[in-house]
Formats: structure tokens, C-alpha cells, sequence
């Protein structure tokens, strides 16, 4: 986490009159698998992503987005015999540090991400429902580790516009959340970025 941190920094300053950023919103989809990478159980968890994008220059083609959000992941489950559903929310601070390339030296366009996340676990809510009644609901719990930390992967796509971005990101835990059920936080999002004027670049021109 801190070795993610002090590449943030050290990013921004090394080139903070040529970043890009602005707020970042989207929705999550997420599931808990049984400990396969990337692998997809249960029906999707629906959830909130809110946070703040900052794209460092690299290369014409290439850069590093540094992207602290809040996001949700969890589980939707079905018992088709109880009749029951079950659904587990966990709310995490993450980190994400991004790796993008674009497909063309033009700026705009289809482009391409792979990179770390590192996560803090912040509240969960799990709930039990039977024919639409409450039957279970409490504040969910790690369970076997007081470890709230997590790291994960990911792998996007998306589209850059003038002043937005859109993203499709899919990813996992590489680092299990709990020691008893031994299992792996997936998420698949849809990321949108609206990215603010540079200022500083404007004011240049009209001098």
C-alpha cells in the first residue's frame, strides 16, 4: 500500500502540468468465487464506484492512471429449495495503479489496461431474504483474520473522448479476504471519468 502511495506522488509531481483527471463514477458487478482467479460464481452483486482518475503521461501511446475510489464488491446468492436469497456488500478504499496504452498516436480512441490494486476493507452488510421478507441481516464480519487489507488485478478496455473516458474493468483478488472461505473478490465495472479542462494549458494560449 505504501509503495503504491509514493508512486502516486512521485507520478504526480513528475509531471503535473501535463496530467489529466477528473471525477470518476460507475457501477460494479461483483461476486465472491471459490478461490479460482477470475473465475465467476453466483449471480451478480450490483454496487456503487465513486473516486477520482489522474492520468500521467508517459509516452504519445502510453500512461499510468492512478485512480483512489471507493468501491463495493460482494455476493448475490440463490437457494432455489429455501427459496432464499443472500446477499453480502463489502465496501473497500482501493488503489488502483493502471497501466494504459492507446491503439493509436492520435489522441482519443480505443485503449487498453492492465495493473495492481491495493485495497482496505472499510464496512460489509449481509442480508437474507425469503419471498421478499428479511429473515437474517447484520453487519458482515471477516471471517478467521483481522487482516482488512487486499490486492488484486486487473485487465480494461476502453474508449477516450476530448473531456471523458469510459472504461470497462474486470477484476480479482489475488489475496484471499478471508482464511475460512478462502475466497477471491471478482468485479466487473463500468468505469466513466469526466475529465476537467486544463486550465493551466488554456491560460498559456491565450497569453
Amino acid at each position: 500500500m505504501r509503495t503504491l502511495i509514493t508512486l502516486f506522488l512521485a507520478l504526480s509531481l513528475s509531471a503535473s502540468a501535463q496530467v489529466k483527471h477528473g471525477p470518476r463514477v460507475g457501477l460494479s458487478l461483483a461476486t465472491i468465487s471459490a478461490g479460482g482467479v477470475f473465475n465467476w460464481s453466483g449471480l451478480p452483486k450490483p454496487g456503487p464506484i465513486l473516486g477520482w482518475s489522474i492520468e500521467v503521461p508517459w509516452t504519445a501511446q502510453a500512461s499510468f492512471l492512478i485512480e483512489p475510489m471507493y468501491i463495493t464488491k460482494g455476493s448475490l446468492t440463490q437457494n432455489a429449495q429455501l427459496r432464499t436469497f443472500t446477499s453480502v456488500r463489502l465496501g473497500y478504499l482501493e488503489l488502483p495503479v493502471m497501466f494504459k496504452i492507446s491503439t493509436d498516436t492520435v489522441p482519443g480512441g480505443f485503449f487498453l489496461t492492465g495493473g495492481l490494486m491495493a485495497g482496505w476493507w472499510m464496512n460489509g452488510r449481509q442480508v437474507v431474504r425469503q419471498d421478499g421478507n428479511v429473515l437474517f441481516e447484520s453487519s458482515y464480519t471477516l471471517q478467521g483474520t483481522t487482516n482488512r487489507s487486499q490486492v488484486s488485478m486487473g485487465l480494461g478496455f476502453g474508449w477516450d473522448r476530448p473531456r471523458s473516458r469510459f472504461e470497462v474493468r474486470y477484476q480479482t483478488s489475488i489475496t484471499p479476504f478471508s482464511t475460512v472461505l478462502r475466497g477471491q473478490n471478482v468485479v466487473a465495472g463500468l468505469h466513466y471519468t469526466y475529465l476537467l479542462p486544463a486550465a493551466q494549458r488554456t491560460s498559456s494560449k491565450d497569453q
